[in-house]
This record gives structure tokens, C-alpha cells and sequence, in this order.
């Protein structure tokens, strides 16, 4: 299959060349809404940065779109939840611009602390106002940090290397996990007591307006406010009127709640203020680099089915994807095994994590588990965004647990199904870091690949029945690539199993074949 990839925004040409391994590019940029909608029919993943905005409407079409990448941080050019719904994965760069955002927040700092721009205007006037331009030192003032994520931290360790006293309030770090030397503390003991503060909270509906008028009065008189966030989360009037009376002694802001911002935003007017057009992430390291992630996530992503830093399902960090990677694969392979193999009414899926994979792993495993069990009976798409809708739609149980038990393998993962009211699991691992394995299915011990086209028989134990397998098998044109045999602890009262690796699936006709044999006693065909 060629996977076709949509380029909407400017990427770097190393960027392009690694999607090129994985598909069919085109590069459309400058697309309105309109635009947008009638292009995307047909292709599987769409790239952007911050320019182009996708809508629900922009994705009424799009029939086959299964990805949007954005090269950058920021999704909320891309309207997630209309993506959900179609069960499209959303992918972003979270650590590939860090590094320069945070660089660019401490530029503003410096600058606004110096007052740089105001002087370089003034000197450029024909000016030489050395005593209007008295600044303040950054060393050992209080830096508080509002969002101690990615970017939060890069600023935090730099600040403290400029000799800062750095504070920070997250409701989602505690002290134990805050990094070295940075002061955990309440919100408003933090701006009360923050000679400078720098925002770096994502964008969301409990974010949006967060710093409000009632916020910037509890502001330590005469702090210094710089914002390269995201748009929206200042409330930009009340930053202004905090300005004009002097509760704040200067801002920086580089993001705005409408961009590009507004000929007559009274920011424009605004005293004490630096203004820059969102250049957060723009240097060329930080372009290059966003561009070659993002292309690596949908390369991935296309042709292994590895969602890293997804915005819409359980995420996995690039730093998991190795280890982690192999293991999504069995776990849907398991799953749609198991369902295969013993048709009926799915009620319940359990899957355990045993050994030394990743917690993190746990809730993208889970979503794997769904994809695997679901697809073979559900007729539109099945995918890890919108699997557990599916489920919940159905009424079915889910349930995932981790333990440190160990076997006879480092790590294992176990699918168990409750079907019509026979409970049935299948056991795998991954040898070499790459190759899955099933390893126990009920109470059959196996070392069989779980990877369809897959023909499963439960047979009488006697001799001759693999052997007339072989031939029906032969005279259909049919290959077998791979073939394991578990017997029961009682062979004669409990069949063996069978699973056999073929080059194609059986039609039905040739199943039924298989499943008149007087031997066998029930056969499956896993596609």
C-alpha cells in the first residue's frame, strides 16, 4: 500500500525526505478551510505547523486520513475533538522546540529587564536617553514559573544558572518531582512574592483567561510578566490595565489570543511593553528539528502503527518507543487472535503487563489490546482514538493491570477474553527486542508467531492429521511458512492445537474443508 502524506505547512527538506520513505508527498501550503476540505479526500496523514487551521468542517471528507502531525507543540490550530470523533491520532513535538521557546522567554526577560528595545528606539531616533533607561538585575530575584512542564524547565534550569531564585506553581508537580532547586508553591504565594513571572502553561478551557484581572491584582506590585505561551491564556485587556496603573512594572508577550494581532489591540499602546510575533520556536535548530520529528512520529506511525507524543491517545515517549513499539504490535496481534480463534459474543478483555516494561506502556498497550479485538467484528475503522468509545458503546469491560511477577520470560503480556461465557487468553513476549511470540494460549504451551494469515485447528491427537492438513493445504496452492503444535497434559481426553503460518487466508469453502475432516474437531481462520 502507498500511504499518501499531505505537507500543509513549511517543513524542513530533511523533514520531506524521511516522509518520502513512507509515502506518496505532496506540499500544498497557504490552504483556507475551503481549500483544506477539498484536498484532504484521499490522503492518510496530514502535516502542519501553526498555520494552517483544521477544523471539523476541513475534515468532512477526509475518508482515509488516519494522522495529523503537528511540527511543533501547540494543537490548538487543530480541533482534537472533531479528529477523535473520526478516530484520527493527533501527534505533536512536545521536546524538539523546548530548548528554543524556553531561550526566547529569557530573551524577553533580559530585554524587558534592560529595557532594550525602548533604548535601541531611542538611540535609532536620533537620541541619547541614558537616564530614562535604568534597568534591574535578574541575579537573585524571584522567578516564578507558572507550568513546570518541557519548557517551564528548560527556563527554570537557565534562570538558575543566571543566579535566579526560581519558584514555581504546577498543580501536576509536587516538591518530590519538581527539578533541583526549584521552590514549589502555592499560586498565590507565588505571585505575591514573584519579582518576575514567565507563563508556560499549555492551552486548554481550565487555562484559557487564567490570568485574569482578579490574578494580576494579587501580583506583587511591580513585577515583570513575560508570556510565550500560548494565546488566550492572558487576559489581554487586564494586562493592559495592569500596566497603565502600574501593578505591573513591565511585560513581554510573544503569543496573542488572535494572530496576527490586530492593528488596533490596545497592546499596541500599552506602556512598558515588548512585543514579538510569535517567535517562540523560531530558530533554525528548532525548525530543523521539529521538522525531522514530526517527519520520524508519521513514518512511524504509517508503517508500524506507533503513535508517539499522541495528543488524543495514550502517549509514548520517544525514549519508550523502542522497547514499547514491539510490544503494541503482539498485544493487537493477541487480541485479534484470541477473537478469531473463538467466535462469539465479546464480553470482557483483561490484559496483564508482566516484568520490566514501561508503566507508562500499560494504557497504550490497552488501547492496542481494543484495537486487536475489536477491528475483526466492527465495520468502520477501529483505531487507538476512538477504540474505547467502541467499547463502551458495546457495553464491553476492560480492565488492565501491571505486576513484577516473572516466568520463564523477562517480560510478558497476557490477553484474557470472556466470550459468551467461556473465558480463553493467549500469552506473548517479544524476543530480540523486535520478534513477538505466542507462548501460551489457554493451557497449551506454544512458540508460535501471532501474525495473520494464521489457520488455528483443535484436532484428535493421532497420527496423520497434520500430514492431511499439509495436503489439502497443498492442493489449494496454499504455503505454510511456519506450523507449532501444542498437545494437552491429557492427550486423550483433550485435543492438540495447531497453528499454522500461511502466505494467504483460506476462503470459506476451503475452511470448511478443513473442518470436515473427521480429526478435527474446530478450526479458525485468523485474517
Amino acid at each position: 500500500m502507498t500511504y499518501r502524506i499531505l505537507v500543509a505547512d513549511d517543513l524542513a527538506e530533511d523533514g520531506l525526505a524521511i516522509l518520502r520513505t513512507a509515502g506518496e508527498v505532496t506540499l500544498q501550503k497557504g490552504m483556507n478551510e475551503d481549500a483544506l476540505r477539498q484536498k484532504l479526500p484521499g490522503f492518510h496523514a496530514l502535516v502542519v505547523r501553526s498555520a494552517t487551521q483544521v477544523t471539523a468542517r476541513s475534515l468532512e471528507l477526509a475518508d482515509e486520513l488516519a494522522l495529523i502531525g503537528r511540527a511543533g507543540i501547540g494543537v490548538d490550530n487543530i480541533d482534537v475533538p472533531a479528529a477523535t470523533e473520526r478516530g484520527i491520532v493527533v501527534m505533536n513535538t512536545p521536546e524538539a522546540g523546548a530548548v528554543t521557546t524556553g531561550e526566547h522567554a529569557l530573551a524577553l526577560m533580559l530585554s524587558m529587564a534592560r529595557m532594550i528595545p525602548q533604548a535601541d528606539a531611542s538611540v535609532r531616533a536620533g537620541k541619547w536617553e541614558k537616564s530614562k533607561f535604568t534597568g534591574v538585575e535578574i541575579t537573585g530575584k524571584q522567578l516564578g514559573i507558572l507550568g513546570l512542564g518541557r519548557i517551564g524547565r528548560v527556563v527554570a534550569e537557565r534562570a538558575r544558572g543566571l543566579g535566579m531564585l526560581v519558584t514555581a506553581y504546577d498543580p501536576f508537580v509536587t516538591a518530590a518531582t519538581a527539578p533541583q532547586g526549584v521552590r514549589m508553591l502555592e499560586l498565590d504565594q507565588l505571585l505575591q512574592t514573584s519579582d518576575f513571572l514567565s507563563v508556560h502553561m499549555p492551552l486548554a478551557d481550565e487555562t484559557r483567561g487564567f490570568l485574569s484581572k482578579a490574578l494580576f491584582a494579587k501580583i506583587k506590585k511591580g513585577a515583570r510578566l513575560v508570556h510565550a505561551a500560548r494565546g488566550g491564556i492572558v487576559d489581554e485587556v487586564a494586562l493592559c490595565e495592569a500596566l497603565q496603573s502600574g501593578q505591573l512594572a513591565g511585560a513581554a508577550v510573544d503569543v496573542f489570543e488572535q494572530e496576527p494581532l490586530l492593528p488596533d489591540s490596545p497592546l499596541r499602546a500599552a506602556p512598558n511593553l515588548i512585543l514579538t510575533p510569535h517567535l517562540g520556536a523560531s530558530t533554525h535548530e528548532a525548525k530543523h528539528n521539529v521538522s525531522i520529528e514530526m517527519a520520524k512520529q508519521v513514518a512511524l506511525c504509517l508503517q508500524k502503527g506507533i503513535a508517539l507524543n499522541g495528543v488524543n491517545v495514550p502517549r509514548i515517549a520517544p525514549s519508550d518507543a523502542a522497547q514499547v513499539g514491539p510490544y503494541l504490535a503482539l498485544v493487537q496481534h493477541l487480541a485479534s487472535f484470541l477473537v478469531q480463534t473463538f467466535p462469539g459474543s465479546l464480553r470482557s478483555l483483561r490484559l496483564t503487563v508482566q516484568g520490566s516494561i514501561a508503566e507508562s506502556a500499560v494504557r497504550p498497550l490497552r488501547a492496542a489490546m481494543m484495537v486487536g479485538a475489536l477491528k475483526p467484528t466492527t465495520a468502520g475503522a477501529v483505531t487507538p482514538v476512538n477504540a474505547d468509545r467502541i467499547a463502551k458503546d458495546r457495553n464491553l469491560v476492560v480492565i488492565h493491570e501491571s505486576s513484577t511477577m516473572k516466568r520463564d520470560f523477562m517480560n510478558l503480556c497476557r490477553v484474557e477474553a470472556l466470550i459468551d461465557d467461556e473465558r480463553h487468553f493467549v500469552t506473548g513476549t517479544v524476543l530480540g527486542h523486535r520478534h513477538g511470540r505466542l507462548v501460551e494460549l489457554d493451557d497449551y504451551v506454544l512458540d508460535a508467531i501471532p501474525e495473520a494469515p494464521l489457520l488455528v485447528t483443535f484436532h484428535r491427537d493421532q497420527p496423520g492429521v497434520v500430514g492431511k492438513l499439509g495436503t489439502m493445504l497443498g492442493d489449494a496452492g496454499i504455503n505454510i511458512s511456519r506450523m507449532q503444535i501444542g498437545t494437552a497434559d491429557d492427550p486423550t481426553n483433550n485435543p492438540a492445537v495447531a497453528i499454522l503460518n500461511l502466505d494467504r487466508a483460506l476462503t470459506e469453502p476451503q475452511l470448511a474443508a478443513i473442518r470436515s475432516l473427521p480429526a478435527i474437531q474446530r478450526a479458525a481462520m485468523v485474517r
